[in-house]
């Protein structure tokens, strides 16, 4: 596909370049003729030789001139062909200097690869590899201003997060996310939580909130399977919190390592809608003192029946 388009607009080339060659001698060719017909209009009885000649002059001249203005014309698109040049090669000078503080990350890899997909396979992979590189490019854009927001739950973000933690990773679980426990993604997920735990030592809690004391029994299963992988695992009835928690923002979020917080918002419908990560400081920092709040907040004992979901040392105690 590219070498047929390649050759069509050599071939499409060609024919604009004879076209405006035939153009130019034909305006030389009716110059001549004008001035062979002025001079013999105007001296009669001058010789036809000069006359002749006077038209070839006028019209070689026409042609000239025609040829200078092409001339001219190529020599400022070259000009600017070069100016342009040396601002892309600038670009690309500073580019490379800004790749190269990422030459450990996979940011050269994904330019070559990105270059070397367009050449090949149909042009609907083509598409897709741009629409995929345009995607990743409005997502750093957007984390230069310390937040990024998509529509649903991002799971990616959410691994990559876990992977990347190196200190603590905090969540609140509410209501809204029971649902997801039971998913291909979630198995994944305690995956790269276990392995935070066991090979960098990160210490992993998470608040599961519920509405009523009766809906406790219900995450006996999920707690066990989140303690076997010593996560610190708490539960909580909004009922059974003080007035001025449970006035509190509820939302499902996890902080990473207490600077960075991954948000999941629901609709009216409780249906997860749009996920936002935050690095802002005064956004995080709210979401720390929630935690704490309702971490701290969350009895030590729960309802008959349920008695084994709380496990995990006490924060607050010494």
């Amino acid at each position: 596909m590219p070498a047929e388009t390649t050759a069509r607009g050599e071939a499409r080339g060609r024919e604009d370049g004879a076209r405006r060659l035939i153009q130019k001698l034909l305006a030389t060719v009716l110059a001549g003729g004008v001035v062979y017909v002025l001079s013999t209009v105007l001296a009669p009885s001058a010789d036809d030789v000069w006359q002749l000649v006077l038209s070839v002059l006028c019209g070689g001249a026409v042609l000239i001139v025609q040829f200078l203005v092409t001339f001219a014309h190529q020599l400022g698109e070259l000009k600017s062909s070069v100016d342009q040049r040396f601002v892309d090669i600038g670009r690309a000078t500073k580019l490379f200097n800004e790749v190269e503080k990422l030459r450990d990350d996979g940011v050269p890899r994904l330019a070559e690869s990105a270059t070397h997909v367009v050449s090949i396979g149909p042009e609907i992979l083509h598409d897709f590899a741009h629409e995929e590189i345009n995607r990743l490019a409005l997502q750093m854009d957007d984390l230069t201003n310390l937040s990024a927001e998509c529509p649903g739950e991002n799971h990616d973000w959410l691994l990559s997060l876990t992977k990347c933690a190196r200190r603590t990773v905090d969540a609140i679980s509410t209501s809204v996310d029971q649902d997801f426990w039971s998913t291909e993604p979630a198995g994944r997920y305690l995956e790269a939580q276990r392995e935070a735990i066991d090979d960098r030592g990160v210490r992993v809690r998470r608040l599961f909130v519920v509405k009523q004391p009766g809906d406790l029994p219900h995450l006996h299963d999920i707690c066990k399977e989140q303690r076997d992988v010593r996560i610190e695992v708490r539960v909580v009835a909004l009922s059974q919190l003080p007035l001025h928690v449970q006035r509190g923002k509820m939302i499902d979020f996890v902080v990473f390592d207490g600077a960075l917080s991954y948000e999941v918002g629901a609709d009216q419908l409780s249906v997860n809608s749009w996920t936002t990560v935050n690095a802002r400081e005064d956004d995080v920092q709210q979401r720390i003192r929630r935690f704490g709040e309702l971490w701290n907040a969350s009895p030590h004992s729960v309802p008959d029946g349920a008695a084994a979901l709380t496990s995990g040392p006490d924060p607050t105690a010494s």
